[in-house]
């Protein structure tokens, strides 16, 4: 192209100017380093351990909600699996939760006909992650001053509640 049509072209505004592979290049990048930022700040994985840890939370207040509710009840005594209502086996230090023989069953606990689950609770709760019938990783006790604590490993932090 000789330079009188360029100028031609460049003075009726028929000329196309395109971007250059640099200017590409850089506007790519920004929108890389951009992206990276926003899901860094936002980090899905922490937000949906965040939001486990509040269902545990949760689960461990209504476990607690259905011990209490039997207690109220029932004079005062709190739930077991013993059968004899002049003792309990309820757990004095922290046991879990579930059918296993090593924990201990809240769901079956209390009087005939009126256990935790299906009275006072539709199903007994379980981790979201890793909770089974055996063990709903969910723990228990009585304290010594008589109050009810329930724990839970969250993935956050560890969850205690106590009433």
């Amino acid at each position: 192209m000789n330079e009188n049509n360029f100028r031609r072209k460049l003075a009726a505004g028929k000329w196309r100017q395109a971007f250059t592979l640099i200017e590409l290049m850089v506007v790519i990048g920004i929108i890389g380093i951009l992206t990276t930022i926003t899901v860094a700040a936002v980090n899905p994985v922490r937000q949906f351990a965040k939001a486990r840890d509040a269902q545990r939370e949760t689960d461990l207040i209504s476990i607690l909600s259905a011990v209490y509710q039997y207690s109220s009840e029932h004079s005062g005594a709190i739930p077991d699996t013993d059968g004899n209502s002049a003792t309990s086996n309820f757990p004095t230090t922290l046991k879990c939760i579930g059918t296993s023989g090593s924990c201990f069953n809240l769901g079956s606990a209390g009087d005939t006909g009126e256990t935790i689950v299906p009275v006072y609770m539709a199903a007994m709760p379980k981790d979201p992650k890793t909770g089974t019938d055996s063990d709903t990783g969910y723990k228990i006790y009585v304290d010594t001053n008589n109050r009810l604590v329930a724990s839970a490993s969250g993935e956050t932090k560890t969850i205690m509640v106590t009433r």
